[in-house]
C-alpha cells in the first residue's frame, strides 16, 4: 500500500476512535498523547510514559479494535512505544528513552496554536489531513471554493468575515483546512489559529477557572487569521457566546481575517443572538449543497486511487446512484470495498460492490411511511405541514407538493386516492397530473427552481428526486 493509501486509513482510523471514545477524551489521551503509525493490521501506539501506554490499553483497547475492524476490515495487533523525545514538554514516567521515533508516524488533528513568525515546522507537529487541490469543486461547491481561495491569497481584504455552510459530510472541514493550508504556504510568517466551537468553548472556561483569560486573549486575537469550524457549537453559551463576540470585533477592527463553518446559516442559529447574527451575515455566507452524479463519481475515483483501489466506471456510477446525501457515505463504501479487496484478494468489480453494498440497494426498494415522505420533504423546502395540504399554489409550495405526491407514489405504494387523501384531499386526477409533471422532469432531466428563506435555489430534477428520496428513507431508518 501506498504512504498516501496509509496515510488516508490512518485518518480514518483516527476518526473512527474518536466517534467511539468522544472528542474530550479523544483530544486528552490521543491527540495530545499518541502518535499513531498504522502498518497493515498493526497498530504502533508512541507514547512519551508508562502510565499513558497503561492507561489506553485498560480504556480503550475495546474502541480501537472496533475501529480497526471498520476501516480495515479485520483485527488490529496494537504495540505501544514508550518515545518521551516525540513529546516535548512531557516529563517521562518511566519506561525506556532509546526507543527509535516512528518515522513515518502522523499527528491526527490540526494544531490548536498558531504558526508563530520566523518559527521552524516540527516534523511530528499535527498537519492538516486536507487541501484545496484534493477537493472535488463543482456546481453545489464552487461560490464557496472561490471565496476560499481569495480568502487564503488576499486575507482580511473581502469576504470578512467569511461564513460557510451546509449540512453534514459535505466537505465544509476540508475547505477550511485546505484555506488555511493554502493561507500558510503563502504567508509563511502571518499567524493563524484554526479550532473548533468546542476547543474555543473549552479553553475560555479553563481561562476563566485558572484566572487566565488575558492569555486566552492574546492567543486568540494575536492573529491574521482566525478560522473555528463548528461555530454553531457556541450557541445557547451566553458567557462564551460574549467572549466570541468580542473576539470578533477585535479581530475584525485590526482588519485580519475571519473564517467561520457550521451546519445551518447563522440566521437559522436561534441561539446566536441579534448582534452574532449580524457579523456573521455582514460578510460572505456561502452555501455547500449535496454533490451531483457527476462530482459524487469525480469524489469516489479520487477516493478510491487513495485506498489503492480502482474502480471501473460502471462501479463508480452505481455507488453513486445510491448514495446522494454527503461524502462521508462515499467514503464509507469505498472502505469497505477497500477491506474486502486486501483480506480477500479480490479485484474490485461490480459484482463485489453490489456484494458489500447489497444494504444499498435493500434500502431502495424498502416501503416508506407516507408521513416520511411528508415530513422529509417539507423540511428540504422549509415549509409548513399546513402548508403542504393548503391550496395555495404559490411556486415552491405546488413543487413540493408534487414532488411529495410523486415520491409517496413511488415509496409507499399507495394508489391515486389514497395519496390525494394524505395530500389535503384532492381528487386522483390532480395527483396523477402531478406525478406525470415529475416524471416528465425526472425524464428529461429539467431544472426545478423554488424559493427558500435563503434565497433562490435550482436543481436537476432527477438529483433532487434521489437526493429527497435517500433523505426521506434515512429519516425513517
Amino acid at each position: 500500500m501506498t504512504l498516501i493509501a496509509e496515510e488516508t486509513q490512518l485518518s480514518q482510523l483516527a476518526d473512527a476512535i474518536e466517534q467511539r471514545v468522544g472528542h474530550q477524551r479523544f483530544s486528552v489521551w490521543f491527540n495530545n498523547s499518541t502518535r499513531l503509525e498504522l502498518k497493515g493490521d498493526q497498530l504502533d501506539i508512541a507514547v512519551p510514559n508508562e502510565f499513558i501506554s497503561e492507561w489506553i490499553a485498560k480504556n480503550f483497547t475495546k474502541p480501537i479494535q472496533e475501529a480497526g475492524r471498520e476501516v480495515i476490515g479485520g483485527e488490529l495487533t496494537i504495540r505501544f512505544q514508550v518515545v518521551p523525545q516525540l513529546f516535548p514538554g512531557r516529563r517521562g514516567q518511566g519506561g525506556d528513552t532509546s526507543v527509535t521515533p516512528v518515522k513515518q508516524s502522523i499527528p491526527i488533528r490540526k494544531a490548536a496554536a498558531p504558526v508563530r513568525a520566523g518559527g521552524s515546522f516540527d516534523p511530528y507537529a499535527p498537519k492538516f489531513r486536507h487541501d484545496l487541490e484534493s477537493f472535488v469543486v463543482g456546481p453545489s461547491n464552487q461560490i464557496a471554493h472561490n471565496a476560499a481561495i481569495c480568502v487564503a491569497t488576499s486575507p482580511g481584504s473581502q469576504y470578512n468575515p467569511l461564513f460557510i455552510h451546509g449540512n453534514c459530510g459535505l466537505g465544509k472541514t476540508h475547505l477550511l483546512q485546505g484555506l488555511v493550508k493554502k493561507f500558510i504556504e503563502l504567508h509563511p510568517t502571518r499567524h493563524w489559529l484554526a479550532i473548533s466551537g468546542e476547543e474555543f468553548t473549552n479553553d475560555f472556561l479553563t481561562a476563566l477557572r485558572t484566572h487566565k483569560v488575558d492569555a486566552f486573549r492574546r492567543r486568540m486575537r494575536d492573529v491574521d487569521l482566525l478560522a473555528i469550524d463548528d461555530v454553531h457549537f457556541l450557541a445557547g453559551k451566553q458567557a462564551t457566546m460574549e467572549e466570541f463576540l468580542h473576539t470578533f470585533n477585535a479581530i475584525e477592527a485590526s482588519g485580519k481575517q475571519i473564517v467561520l463553518v457550521s451546519d445551518n446559516h447563522p440566521k437559522l442559529i436561534n441561539e446566536f443572538g441579534e448582534s452574532l447574527v449580524n457579523r456573521f451575515i455582514s460578510g460572505m455566507v456561502v452555501r455547500i449543497d449535496p454533490p451531483n452524479m457527476a462530482m459524487r463519481c469525480e469524489i469516489l475515483s479520487k477516493m478510491a486511487a487513495r485506498a489503492g483501489v480502482l474502480l471501473d466506471e460502471a462501479t463508480v456510477q452505481w455507488i453513486a446512484r445510491r448514495v446522494t446525501q454527503n461524502v462521508r457515505e462515499l467514503a464509507g463504501a469505498v472502505n469497505r470495498i477497500a477491506a474486502q479487496v486486501r483480506h480477500n484478494g479480490q479485484q474490485p468489480t461490480l459484482e463485489l460492490a453490489q456484494q458489500c453494498l447489497g444494504d444499498l440497494d435493500r434500502a431502495m426498494i424498502a416501503p416508506v411511511k407516507p408521513e416520511n415522505i411528508l415530513n422529509g420533504v417539507c423540511q428540504y423546502f422549509g415549509l409548513e405541514h399546513r402548508e403542504l395540504m393548503s391550496g395555495r399554489r404559490q411556486r415552491t409550495i405546488s413543487l413540493a407538493r408534487s414532488i411529495a405526491m410523486y415520491l409517496v407514489r413511488k415509496t409507499a405504494r399507495l394508489s391515486f386516492p389514497e395519496i390525494g387523501a394524505c395530500l389535503g384531499k384532492r381528487n386522483h386526477s390532480t395527483v396523477i397530473s402531478a406525478c406525470r409533471r415529475i416524471e416528465k422532469a425526472v425524464s428529461q432531466n429539467e431544472q426545478l427552481s423554488w424559493s427558500s428563506a435563503l434565497g433562490q435555489r435550482c436543481e436537476e430534477a432527477g438529483e433532487l428526486i434521489q437526493r429527497l428520496e435517500e433523505h426521506c428513507r434515512a429519516m425513517a431508518a
